[in-house]
């Protein structure tokens, strides 16, 4: 598969995480939905950051997902790209019929990514400049 084609497969996979029929969802196994959560996160962001690999995590649930994040290190994001498609295909191949039938056509104005993943983007972004505008008045 090219870089192309994993591309709009990895975007209408995040779509159908994110829009898709919840009741699909609740029922994934424990360990699937935290290898999904950790190849999102690399795909996304890289590897995981120091301080958020668990170590300092007080709930379980995300010490969990943080490991798993951890865990893929050095994994190149289009790697965890595939790797979530992949998964994704295997324990819910109904994903790609929901996805043609409901998921933004690329090239229509539509965002692929959740509310939710452009909030912490922006937040991301936001706290990246202030820090950096902190520091840089000292």
């Amino acid at each position: 598969m090219s870089t192309r084609d994993i591309e709009g497969e990895w975007r209408s996979a995040s779509y159908f995480l994110a829009k898709g029929p919840s009741a699909s969802l609740q029922y994934l196994q424990r360990d699937v939905s935290v290898q999904l959560f950790a190849l999102k996160a690399q795909a996304l962001d890289g590897d995981c950051p120091p301080g958020q690999d668990g170590s300092l995590a007080m709930d379980p649930s995300l010490r969990i997902r943080q490991e798993a994040w951890n865990a893929l290190s050095g994994m190149s994001r289009e790697d965890a790209k595939r790797r979530f498609v992949d998964l994704l295909s295997e324990v819910l191949p109904e994903w790609k019929k929901w996805s043609a039938e409901h998921a933004p056509k690329p090239g229509n104005g539509e965002e692929h990514e959740s509310e939710a993943d452009r909030l912490v983007r922006a937040f991301k972004a936001r706290l990246n400049s202030s820090t950096s505008t902190h520091f840089s008045r000292l």
